[in-house]
């Protein structure tokens, strides 16, 4: 496995641990009613997103640098 094949995948696994935790506090906001739950799954879901983003940015910098 190489390093861009690792970095990629635990990426992957962060973004999908960041929205799978995300949606589980979204749907706990319309059990409960408690806006901090709601708040904390909004921002998890941006933070997977932030993540994808740079996974972009790391695929083309690694692209230029000439790592596969």
């Amino acid at each position: 496995m190489t390093l861009r094949t690792f970095h990629l995948a635990f990426i992957l696994l962060a973004i999908m641990g960041a929205d799978l935790f995300g949606g589980w506090a979204v749907n706990e906001y319309g059990t409960t009613g408690n806006l901090s739950i709601l708040l904390l799954g909004i921002a998890c879901m941006l933070g997977g997103l932030g993540l994808a983003v740079y996974s972009i940015r790391v695929v083309s910098m690694m692209d230029r640098a000439g790592i596969r």
